[in-house]
């Protein structure tokens, strides 16, 4: 047998690459906590934050780094974004959110600060997305992360809303 055999003669379809359509983009943290007992409520916060954006569709993805300042690491004021990247290319948007122990000692609701730092920095990597690619929709995306300032933190919920009742409401039931 030949190879022309298996060859297939009808047209093929133009083959589809990353360029062609837009990739579903994520934020995601990877974070330093800059000492063993970071601000009260920061950690079941984060938490809170992380399932909320786990479902979001992004048109790009945001890697971002945030170092909350401690005992142990120190984090200059002011607090906020550091290190801004954006990568048309790979749709992919970097940055370090810097959070300085300091700023988060002088805050009167420091879990509104945590919010407050996180939502200005996403938004200023959004603005610069916008600058260089005239098709991002900065506007709907800014929506995407209204949430953090919209809603009220709550320093005393569980971090995973939908997850089981606990043992004690269950046997009051």
């Amino acid at each position: 047998m030949g190879t022309d055999e298996y060859r297939d003669a009808s047209p093929r379809e133009p083959v589809s690459t990353a360029r062609d359509s837009v990739p579903q983009g994520r934020l995601t943290f990877r974070t330093v906590w800059g000492g063993p007992s970071p601000q009260a409520g920061f950690i079941e916060e984060l938490a809170r934050i992380k399932q909320r954006v786990r479902t979001v569709d992004f048109s790009y993805h945001f890697d971002l780094f945030l170092t909350v300042g401690g005992e142990i690491t120190l984090v200059p004021s002011p607090s906020g974004l550091r290190t801004p990247r954006v990568f048309l290319p790979r749709r992919t948007v970097t940055g370090e959110i810097r959070i300085s122990n300091d700023d988060v000692s002088a805050a009167s609701d420091p879990i509104a600060f945590l919010r407050q730092t996180i939502h200005a920095a996403v938004a200023d990597l959004m603005g610069r997305i916008a600058a260089r690619d005239s098709a991002f929709d900065v506007d709907a995306e800014r929506g995407k992360i209204a949430f953090l300032i919209d809603e009220e933190a709550t320093p005393g919920a569980d971090a995973t809303p939908d997850a089981a009742t606990s043992a004690a409401e269950k046997t009051s039931q």
